[in-house]
């Protein structure tokens, strides 16, 4: 089904742990599996994100504003406005906005659907 998505018109969802928003805009409800993708709306100084993975679905996330601290495998690394990070699937990541400004980026993983998982890694 082709669909043109404005961000704007589209609800947010709350995070968990009270860490943003988020704005579902490619998903498996427009009948796709196969890509996702959403906005993601990081408070100044919210909750760290979790440390985690996914199995078989390789992770984009395109800076539209803000300042973003990435730890990859263990690796602390500053994302910014006009960043583009390719996270290969298997890799373990975790976000976390800890400025006082909001962070804003868009967020792809494909595959997507029933491939897409979010495994926790407790350290």
């Amino acid at each position: 089904m082709f669909k043109i998505i404005r961000p704007d018109d589209v609800s947010e969802i709350d995070m968990e742990a009270g860490r943003g928003t988020q704005v579902r805009l490619v998903d498996a409800s427009l009948g796709t599996t196969s890509i996702d993708l959403h906005i993601n709306r990081l408070r100044p100084g919210g909750a760290r994100g979790r440390v985690h993975r996914h199995t078989r679905s390789d992770n984009v996330y395109i800076v539209q504003r803000g300042e973003g601290t990435l730890t990859i495998d263990g690796e602390i690394h500053v994302i910014r406005a006009d960043d583009v990070v390719f996270i290969p699937a298997g890799t373990r990541h975790s976000l976390s906005n800890l400025t006082d400004e909001p962070l804003e980026l868009f967020e792809i993983y494909t595959p997507a659907g029933k491939a897409f998982d979010f495994v926790v890694d407790e350290d």
